[in-house]
């Protein structure tokens, strides 16, 4: 196993036989074992790769919860229900200060995809250049595409298209603008989302200024690499700087999965 799958490993054990998501524990004390255990791990990326894996434990056993005693449907007064929605909440306020974890939509395996394919509102370029700064070492590596690409003359839809049915990580710099752009509603995140649903692509979202993400359904499915609340415009520069290296650090390792 990779480290990755040794600490999922770990963080699943200790959920299993330290954890008890129906014992008559506060979501509170529970939370405690969990922020005690990561005391274990000197990494900012190995704590959040363990509580990935905790909150991905808790959300199948509370539908497994549901599938059993409520017919799969949510029961508001249900007290494992209520102890368990607190549980999600604190780890998810917990995740929020952590490096973004990195998931795949879907597990199937697609060899021809390649490309990390950047989608982004013109009225935002000076965030793709900072993009394209901090991928720019491991170009010989990495088959980076972004509409700059795309040479005079050429069919430019086409030339798009085709690097979306090649792309392995999008990674999407959301704003108002870029939600309010028609050419990449239509052309550009269909064929994304459906890279992601169907061929193994992996979508990162990068939040560059305030806007209403989490509104949209079919963007906010896929974990932002940093809280809506903390839009790269309200950090400051070293800030800033950790988030466009932890993007590549997680798209050199999807890649090479």
């Amino acid at each position: 196993m990779n480290d990755e799958q040794l600490i999922r490993h770990e963080a699943s054990e200790f959920m299993e036989y330290f954890i008890h998501l129906d014992a008559q524990q506060t979501a509170a004390s529970q939370f405690e074992k969990i922020k005690d255990k990561l005391t274990d791990f000197y990494s900012q990326e190995s704590k959040a790769i363990f509580l990935d894996q905790v909150e991905l434990y808790a959300k199948s056993e509370l539908q497994n919860h549901r599938n059993e005693r409520h017919d799969g449907q949510a029961s508001p007064s249900c007290d494992y229900e209520i102890r368990t929605e607190k549980f999600l909440f604190y780890l998810k306020q917990e995740l929020g200060t952590l490096p973004a974890v990195a998931h795949k939509k879907s597990t199937t395996s697609n060899k021809s995809r390649s490309k990390v394919f950047v989608s982004y509102s013109h009225a935002d370029k000076e965030y793709m250049k900072e993009i394209q700064r901090h991928f720019k070492p491991f170009l010989d590596k990495i088959e980076f595409w972004d509409d700059s690409k795309i040479n005079p003359g050429a069919k430019w839809k086409d030339e798009i298209k085709k690097a979306i049915e090649e792309t392995k990580v999008a990674i999407l710099l959301v704003s108002t603008d870029f939600m309010g752009s028609d050419f990449i509603s239509s052309h550009e995140l269909p064929p994304l989302l459906e890279a992601a649903e169907i061929n193994g692509a992996t979508i990162l979202t990068v939040i560059l200024k305030p806007c209403l993400f989490e509104s949209l359904e079919e963007l906010n499915q896929f974990q932002a690499m940093n809280p809506p609340d903390r839009p790269l415009i309200k950090m400051d520069e070293i800030e800033r700087e950790e988030l466009f290296v932890n993007i590549v650090r997680q798209t050199i390792r999807l890649l090479n999965e």
